[in-house]
């Protein structure tokens, strides 16, 4: 940071005189861009100023801005030119340009005589250029830009498309961070990195002075530190006489901090350090910067900030704005971005592969808030490998490194993210050493994921890592109880897992019981609300930017398959289709969040994101204006709270007479308290059919509060488990609800009706048989009135592929076939049993949200239909979806059950750098007519989740009557 000087005399007998000690001199503002898309201009010379300024394609640009605010996705080359003035009290000193970020490689030419070269997009760089300006008149400067190749064929000074680190959201191409002039006497400040060293509350000042004249001189260093609010509060000041030869001169000076104040996000005290050289009794150069007193380690596999323990809240933050793209649109939309994230409990965030801002990064450290530093790295397969490649890896660790280091809020270096190649795994241990060299004093995480070899982390001062698990995992809209389980295992060996009679699958790759863990990347996602967010667009966005043509676009597409699909009657109205996603996102987050915290293993999580955009658009809590994403925020808040209780009713769909488990954990990052503990459960109409009150000790950290059985015999129904938590002096410390659904004998009543099956994988006929249901094997002779339900997917034998066959002849005079196990994803689309075209589709969700809608019908009688469906289709819903589902003769398929989704990915392997993939539909159960009869056909989990989830029974046993009746 550079201090501006200047004092105005005036008003002296009506003439203004002034007098400047200026030392910077902003070159921000109105340029001119011409946009070479032939690559013309080096051999036509348009860095000449007389030639630029006879081109009949210039234009003005403001800088800073990326490009594509004036010229949509364009890429390739760009030539600026600018016109400015330097004061003639200048000309005895040395000045330097300095750019903040220039994307991508650069070449700068000032009043035609060249200056340099640059490549790295996103970091800071400067040129000395006394000897090329002109003093108290006009100068120019010519800058030719090679932006990025992202999404075009083109090839330019030898860089090809996705062969440059770049960041996903936009292309940001061009001078799109600040620009500045600076002066100084011959001595002037390189560079200072201030070491914070809480335990010994000192600051070690590494300074490095560069003399720039031929012959040694003798100066003073002054370096005063005061409050950042205070500039009169001073805490140190101190002063060395120092003999400089020419060139770059380095020295440590070391300063007590008495009565030291620490930064934390609770309380974010920064001090303000200034540094002046004094030459001959004269300032030759003043440097200030705002740093903080903290440190972020771990020990005894926990997390500690300034010496106490913290548990990480973070959460993942794409960076991208609706009009600045990689720049925040205001200082104002910076700060309530942040103050969103603090305010629903987050206490770090993590910016996704680039640096932030210097604006965002101020407003970190004032509002207090742990930051991942992150280099411009991609790494997910980007960018893709050239020779080049490991030095530009270098570059944007080292330059990423140098700009930031000084920062409070930045307390841990991420290196790189689920690595792929042997080449990037070969450099995970040299750009740790570069990084700790550069930065002793912060964490390093050498690969976020752990996909290589498993994640390290180095301590502050130490170059030997810690090894440690660094988990990635969405697992969805619904938390069953695998799900929350494998949460639980995480950090215990297989005997542990086995003792707590955990089932459910460890997440993450590469984990090793008994490290600390952290689960980096978790949550759901959801649309925001198109109906609130494109009239905004309208109003201040830029049609030429990705966001806004992709929001509209995604309305567009997602109103218009709803129709198609025949879901629109089921949501008239736009906004409430995006309210009900994100009411799924907040309560899967939620669970997530609550099964996490429940593991004292764990020590954080980082919730995937806040704000999102490009192929993330759904995980955001926030959308791209900063808007709060109704309860998709309001519930992650919730479980954000520093005391949660975690409740469990398991299994969440009760058989009446088996009853379930209810129980209650207590995560407490406060101190032990001892409370009252009330439990209640209510039916759906209001009445408490259970009720338990107990004192209990909340315990800091995760604590057992209630577990026991429940009879549930004579329940039926839906009902609401509420839990609360009170001080002795009445302060409600948390309350939470979870909820559950009993089905009784009655609810369950099997048909009495005689049916086939093809049950080739054996899974079907014995629950059948159990229940009471009257079966037959299927052959082609039977009765056309009589359904066949099917449970393979793919024939294993000649025998089985002829009784397919009979199968298809069997629908043609008039049967009915059902499909009730589904069939799986498939490379090439095709499935060998359907006698009729269907592309089989993953329909997870991830990040985000694919909601699966459930149109009232008999088959769905006494089960939540008409919407989206929710918790209680847990372990049945669709994780496979059927698109383009068409029946023979384009007959008309009636879908009971689908989805409405977008692609995240491209398909051109280029990470959607120009927003989220196409939208689409599928049928997760569909009635296909076929000549005279029909299939069936439904992706719905119900054959595995038989005798286990009353789901899936009453949901066959529906299937089945109606079939018969129909």
């Amino acid at each position: 940071m550079r201090n501006l000087n200047a004092c105005v005399l005036l008003i002296v007998l009506g003439v203004q005189a002034f007098c400047f000690a200026q030392t910077e001199i902003s070159l921000n503002g109105q340029w001119e861009i011409i946009f070479d898309e032939t690559n013309e201009g080096r051999s036509a010379a348009w860095h000449k100023d007389s030639i630029f300024q006879k081109h009949p394609d210039k234009q003005k640009i403001q800088v800073p801005s990326s490009w594509e605010l004036i010229k949509q996705d364009y890429e390739g080359v760009g030539f600026y030119r600018h016109e400015f003035q330097v004061p003639a009290d200048w000309k005895d000193k040395v000045i330097r340009m300095h750019f903040g970020a220039v994307n991508y490689l650069s070449e700068f030419w000032l009043n035609d005589e060249v200056v340099g070269f640059h490549e790295g997009g996103f970091a800071p760089f400067e040129f000395r250029v006394d000897e090329l300006l002109k003093f108290g008149e006009k100068n120019v400067l010519n800058v030719r830009v090679v932006g990025p190749i992202l999404l075009s064929d083109k090839e330019v000074d030898g860089v090809k498309p996705l062969e440059t680190p770049q960041w996903r959201g936009g292309i940001s191409g061009g001078i799109w961070q600040e620009v500045q002039l600076m002066a100084t006497d011959a001595v002037y400040v390189d560079d200072v990195f201030i070491e914070p060293r809480i335990g010994e509350n000192t600051a070690i000042f590494h300074v490095e002075l560069d003399h720039t004249a031929i012959k040694g001189v003798s100066a003073e260093l002054e370096i005063r530190i005061t409050s950042a609010t205070d500039s009169a509060d001073t805490v140190v000041n101190t002063s060395e006489k120092w003999e400089l030869h020419p060139g770059k001169n380095k020295k440590d000076f070391v300063l007590k901090i008495p009565d030291a104040e620490y930064w934390s996000p609770a309380n974010p005290h920064l001090y303000k350090a200034e540094v002046r050289v004094i030459v001959n009794g004269k300032v030759s150069d003043a440097w200030s910067e705002r740093f903080g007193m903290r440190e972020l380690t771990l020990k005894n596999k926990d997390f500690y900030l300034n010496g106490k323990r913290i548990y990480i809240k973070a959460t993942f933050f794409e960076g991208l704005y609706p009009n600045g793209i990689a720049y925040p649109d205001s200082e104002e939309m910076a700060r309530t971005e942040i103050r969103l994230a603090k305010e629903a409990g987050f206490n770090m965030i993590r910016p996704w592969r680039h640096p932030p801002t210097p604006m965002w990064l101020d407003l970190a450290d004032e509002m207090g808030v742990l930051v991942v530093g992150s280099p411009a790295l991609e790494c997910m397969q980007l960018p893709l490998s050239t020779p080049y490649l490991s030095k530009r890896v270098e570059n944007e660790v080292t330059q990423t490194i140098l700009r930031d280091r000084n920062r409070a809020s930045i307390v841990q270096w991420e290196l790189f993210n689920e690595l792929h190649r042997p080449v990037l795994k070969q450099l995970m241990r040299p750009m740790a050493m570069v990084t700790r060299t550069l930065d002793p004093t912060r964490l390093i995480l050498d690969e976020s994921g752990g996909w290589a070899f498993g994640a390290n982390m180095y301590l502050p001062n130490e170059y030997e890592p810690t090894q440690f698990n660094d988990i990635h995992n969405y697992p969805g809209p619904f938390i069953d109880k695998d799900k929350y389980d494998g949460y639980l295992s995480i950090g215990l060996t297989e005997e542990e897992k086995k003792a707590k009679g955990y089932k459910g699958k460890t997440p993450g790759r590469n984990v090793v019981p008994g490290l600390m863990s952290f689960v980096s990347e978790l949550g759901y996602g959801s649309l925001p609300d198109l109906t609130v967010n494109n009239p905004k667009f309208e109003k201040d966005g830029n049609s030429l930017t990705p966001a806004y043509r992709y929001h509209k676009r995604l309305a567009e597409e997602q109103e218009a398959l709803l129709i198609e699909s025949g879901f629109k009657k089921l949501y008239p109205n736009m906004q409430q289709f995006y309210l009900d996603q994100q009411s799924i996102h907040g309560a899967a987050n939620k669970r997530m969040i609550e099964a996490v915290r429940s593991n004292p293993e764990v020590d954080g999580y980082c919730i995937h994101a806040l704000a999102a955009g490009d192929w993330i658009l759904g995980a955001g809590l926030i959308d791209l204006w900063r808007n709060p994403k109704s309860y998709a925020y309001e519930a992650t808040k919730a479980a954000n709270q520093p005391q949660l209780l975690s409740i469990r009713a398991e299994p969440r769909n009760v058989y009446a007479e088996k009853g379930l488990t209810l129980s209650v954990n207590g995560i407490n990052e406060l101190g032990s308290v001892n409370g009252n503990l009330e439990l209640k459960i209510s039916s759906s109409s209001g009445e408490v059919v259970y009720s338990k009150e107990k004192v209990a000790e909340y315990k800091s950290g995760v604590s057992s509060l209630f577990d026991t059985k429940i009879n549930t015999s004579n329940w039926e129904g839906s009902y609401r488990v509420t839990a609360k938590m009170t001080a002795p002096d009445g302060t409600i410390l948390n309350e939470n609800f979870t909820e559950f659904d009993v089905f009784s004998t009655r609810a369950l009543q099997v048909p009495k009706t005689k049916i086939a099956v093809l049950d080739v994988s054996n899974t079907l006929s014995s629950f059948l048989k159990i229940s009471g249901i009257k079966t037959i094997n299927f052959s082609k002779s039977m009765d056309i009135s009589v359904p066949v339900l099917v449970t393979a997917t793919v024939p294993t034998s000649n025998s089985d592929k002829k009784r397919f066959s009979d199968l298809e002849a069997f629908v043609q005079k008039g049967g009915t076939v059902v499909y009730v196990e589904g069939t799986k994803e498939d490379s090439d689309g095709s499935n060998p049993l359907f006698p009729f075209s269907v592309n089989a589709h993953s329909a997870v969700g991830l990040w985000t949200c694919i909601p699966h809608m459930v149109h009232e019908h008999p088959i769905f009688k006494g089960l939540p239909s008409n919407g989206m469906m929710r918790n209680i289709y847990e372990n049945v819903w669709p994780m496979t979806t059927l698109r383009d589902l068409k029946g023979n003769e384009n007959t008309k398929v009636e879908t009971l059950v689908g989805t409405v989704a977008f692609d995240w990915f491209s398909k051109e392997h280029k990470m959607n750098y120009s927003g989220p993939g196409a939208s689409w539909w599928g049928s997760d159960m569909a009635i296909v007519p076929s000549r005279k009869g029909r299939y069936l056909i439904s992706q719905l989990r119900l054959v595995e989740n038989l005798g286990k989830d009353p789901i899936a029974d009453k949901i066959l046993f529906n299937m089945i009557t109606y079939l018969v009746k129909n």
